[in-house]
């Protein structure tokens, strides 16, 4: 007997049956599962119904945690030790399973809902970043409803061009290229930039924010076909998706590819890769800029596990204590039925 993916489990002791709730999970190949005792009388139908409405928020979040750590096993831990990798990234999976959690509570219409708020906090993140300076309100209103703010022409344009593009990453299901990557610049950059989609060209421009020597121009075709070929390499050698996808976005912050939107496309493709991988997104919400160039900086001191470490902490304290509530709240709506 079971109601909806936690079921009633018999195990017999010495001839005394005992009762326990159970949730199967699975984590790539490997199957385990997370139980909680319940008595040695079996439970009737509404019982049952009682035991897993009192019961699912603990277990979904007992699921989460076993979820993390056999997932945390399965990656390779550099660039950290073995102790330290598992830490980092158990704490990224642990919210990664956390998110997927909450996908699963909601319907079809919530999560629509829930993606639309989302993708407006992103829009408004990503584009004050680089000094836009339309409040979450007038993003979501133009993006929304189309209602123009009195804002410059440009940080209009900046905003409006999510919606082309949001279509793209939505549709976008093969490998990342440098094709693709051009593509997100094109959309990022439209009535805005005229060179948009092309590489730079030029080398004496300046990274705000940012110190370092700059790739050469004619270096970046070459730099960015590393890159890519580096994070799929380092994927099949088992490393952490999300890791991964740090890695890149700091290289592809170093090759500086388009003479202006690399922070908004490098921020684009990095959501990709973690998308693609069934990992939440990072809102790179504007007071966050501070920290999001620091950990950058890290990288660029040759931290790297500061800079993945900084990373992964940036996303895990923008959302956890919200999906935390959200699922809370998805078991409680659950216990009220």
């Amino acid at each position: 007997m079971s109601k909806g993916n936690i079921r009633l489990e018999r195990v017999d002791r010495k001839g005394q049956v005992h009762f326990y709730l159970a949730k199967d999970l699975r984590i790539g190949k490997a199957k385990s599962k997370v139980t909680k005792y319940i008595g040695t009388s079996e439970p009737s139908t509404s019982e049952l119904e009682q035991f897993i409405r009192a019961s699912r928020f603990d277990i979904e979040m007992r699921a989460i945690k076993k979820k993390a750590e056999v997932s945390a096993r399965r990656y390779i831990s550099y660039p950290f030790d073995p102790s330290e990798g598992l830490e980092v990234i158990g704490s990224i999976e642990r919210f990664r399973f956390l998110y997927l959690a909450c996908q699963e509570l909601l319907s079809v219409d919530e999560v629509a809902l829930y993606e639309e708020q989302l993708e407006h906090q992103y829009v408004g993140g990503t584009t004050a970043i680089e000094g836009n300076t339309l409040t979450l309100r007038q993003t979501h209103l133009l993006l929304k409803e189309g209602m123009v703010p009195d804002k410059p022409l440009r940080e209009i344009n900046e905003v409006q061009n999510f919606r082309l593009v949001k279509r793209l990453r939505d549709s976008h299901k093969g490998k990342i290229t440098i094709e693709v990557i051009k593509r997100f610049h094109s959309l990022v950059m439209s009535n805005i930039d005229m060179g948009s989609g092309e590489l730079r060209r030029v080398d004496d421009i300046v990274i705000v924010g940012r110190e370092g020597s700059l790739c050469p121009s004619v270096m970046i075709e070459d730099e960015l076909h590393e890159a890519i070929d580096e994070y799929y390499r380092s994927m099949d050698e088992g490393m952490s998706p999300f890791i991964a996808a740090v890695r890149f976005h700091h290289r592809f912050e170093c090759v500086h590819p388009f003479t202006d939107g690399n922070g908004r496309v490098g921020r684009e493709v990095f959501n990709l890769m973690l998308i693609m991988n069934k990992y939440p997104r990072m809102v790179f919400l504007g007071r966050d800029r501070e920290r999001y160039l620091h950990a950058l900086s890290l990288g660029d001191d040759g931290d790297e596990k500061g800079m993945i470490k900084e990373f992964a902490a940036l996303l895990i304290s923008q959302r956890t204590d919200t999906a935390e509530s959200k699922l809370r709240s998805l078991t409680d709506i659950e216990r009220s039925k």
